[in-house]
C-alpha cells in the first residue's frame, strides 16, 4: 500500500508539471530570467552596464569570457538612444581595467555568441582605475568581431575573383568617358578642389545655419497647429481675392491712367502754380507778423468791453459802473473797415460826446473827411510797422490798429 501511494504522488506531480508546462509553454522564455548555476548571478558578483552599436544575435545569459575564462553573464539586453546597451554581472574575484574593452564574438560559425573582455594597457591599477559596481563602458570601448553573414560574404566575393571583372569593366568605361576630355576633367577636380575647399572654410556658418534651421524647424513642428488652422482661414480670403481679381486689375489700371493724366495736368499748370504760391507769400508774411499781436486782441474781443486781463479786477462787489459810446455810423464803420482815417475815438476832443455831435457844416454824414497832410519831414524816420499801414487794417474792429 505504502510503495502504491508513493508512487500515485509522484505521478500526480509528474502530470501537474507537465498540465503546466502546457498552459505556459507558449509564454515561457528560458532567456528572460536568470537560469541556475550562472557565473556571477548572485552575492558574488557587481553590475556594469556596456554599449554597443549592435548586438547582431546576443541573448541575456550568454557568457562573459576574458582570457577563453568565463567570469561573468549577460543579464539583459535594452535599448537606448539608437544604441544597444547590454547589463553585465561580473565576479568580484577578477579585477578589469576601466579602459578595458568589450567585444561580441562567436564561438564557431553558427555558434553561439559571447562577450569578450580585452584588458587594458594598465599596469599595476589602482582600486579606483578598476570596474565597479554600476559603472558604464562607453560605445568607444566596444566592438564586434565578424559575424556569420560577413563571413559568408567575403567567402562570396573570393569565390567570384574577387570582383576583378568588374574592376576591368569599370577601369575602360573610364578611359572612354574621359579620352579627348583630360582638360575638362582636370578643371572639374581644380572646381571641386576650390568648391570643397570653400566649404571647409564655411563650415562653421554651415553647421550654424543648419542649427538654426533645425531650431526653425522646431518652432514649426511646435506650432503645427497653430499653422494650419492659419491656413485653413486664409483659404475664404485668397477665394475673395480671385473672385475680385478683375476688379482689383481694372483699379489698378485705372490709377495708373489717373496717374499719367495728374502729372500731365501738374506739368501744363506748373507755372500757374509757381504763380500762386509766389502771390501767397506775402499774404503768410502778413499772418506771420499778425501772429503775435492776434491773440493779444482776441483777449478783447472775447471779453468786449473788459479786457481779460482785467476782467476780474471789474466787479468787486455786487454791481458795476459803465458808461459807454457804440458808434455804429456809416463813417465810423467806413473808417474802421477800410482805415481812412483814425476813428473818432482817437480824434481831438470828448471822446464820449465826439462822435455823437452833428457833421461839420460843408460835411455830410457818411461822407469821407479829408484830413490835413501833416508837414512833410525831409528825413522821415523809419519804422519798423511802415509797410504794416500800407491798405487797411482789419485788426481795427478789435481796437489793435
Amino acid at each position: 500500500m505504502n510503495v502504491m501511494t508513493r508512487w500515485s504522488r509522484v505521478t500526480g506531480v509528474a502530470a501537474g508539471l507537465v498540465s503546466l508546462f502546457l498552459v505556459t509553454g507558449c509564454s515561457l522564455q528560458p532567456n528572460e530570467n536568470t537560469l541556475p548555476g550562472q557565473v556571477a548571478t548572485g552575492s558574488d558578483g557587481y553590475s556594469v552596464s556596456v554599449t554597443f552599436e549592435s548586438v547582431e544575435n546576443l541573448v541575456p545569459n550568454s557568457q562573459v569570457l576574458l582570457d577563453d575564462v568565463v567570469v561573468g553573464t549577460v543579464t539583459a539586453i535594452r535599448v537606448e538612444d539608437w544604441k544597444a546597451v547590454a547589463d553585465i554581472r561580473l565576479l568580484d574575484s577578477v579585477q578589469i581595467d576601466r579602459d578595458a574593452r568589450f567585444s561580441i564574438g562567436q564561438k564557431t560559425l553558427l555558434g553561439a555568441q559571447y562577450v569578450q573582455v580585452v584588458p587594458g594597457q594598465t599596469s599595476d591599477a589602482k582600486p579606483s582605475d578598476l570596474l565597479a559596481e554600476g559603472d558604464e563602458v562607453p560605445v568607444e570601448r566596444t566592438g564586434q568581431a565578424p559575424g556569420t553573414e560577413q563571413v559568408l560574404a567575403g567567402v562570396a566575393l573570393l569565390l567570384n575573383n574577387g570582383g576583378l571583372s568588374q574592376i576591368s569593366t569599370i577601369t575602360g568605361e573610364l578611359t572612354s568617358a574621359l579620352d579627348g576630355r583630360q582638360v575638362d576633367a582636370r578643371a572639374l577636380v581644380d572646381r571641386s578642389n576650390e568648391l570643397l575647399a570653400v566649404l571647409d572654410n564655411t563650415k562653421g556658418e554651415i553647421i550654424s545655419a543648419l542649427e538654426s534651421l533645425e531650431r526653425l524647424s522646431s518652432g514649426l513642428a511646435e506650432d503645427r497647429q497653430i499653422i494650419a488652422r492659419a491656413i485653413d482661414e486664409v483659404g475664404p480670403g485668397l477665394e475673395a481675392l480671385e473672385e475680385e481679381r478683375a476688379r482689383l486689375v481694372d483699379a489698378v489700371t485705372t490709377s495708373g491712367r489717373a496717374s499719367t493724366r495728374a502729372v500731365g495736368v501738374i506739368q501744363a499748370s506748373q507755372e500757374a502754380i509757381l504763380a500762386n504760391l509766389a502771390s501767397l507769400g506775402p499774404i503768410l508774411t502778413k499772418l506771420g507778423k499778425a501772429a503775435t499781436r492776434l491773440p493779444e486782441a482776441l483777449k478783447i474781443a472775447i471779453t468786449i468791453p473788459f479786457p481779460a486781463m482785467t476782467t476780474e479786477n471789474t466787479l468787486r462787489g455786487d454791481f458795476s459802473n459803465l458808461f459807454a459810446t457804440i458808434d455804429v455810423s456809416r463813417r465810423s464803420l467806413v473808417d474802421l473797415l477800410l482805415g481812412t482815417s483814425q476813428g473818432p475815438a482817437l480824434q481831438s476832443g470828448d471822446p464820449l460826446l465826439g462822435p455823437l455831435q452833428p457833421p461839420k457844416s460843408g460835411q455830410e454824414a457818411g461822407d469821407d473827411p479829408t484830413p490835413p497832410e501833416p508837414p512833410s519831414s525831409p528825413n522821415p524816420a523809419p519804422t519798423d510797422d511802415a509797410d504794416e499801414s500800407d491798405g487797411p487794417c482789419l485788426l481795427g474792429l478789435l481796437g489793435d490798429c
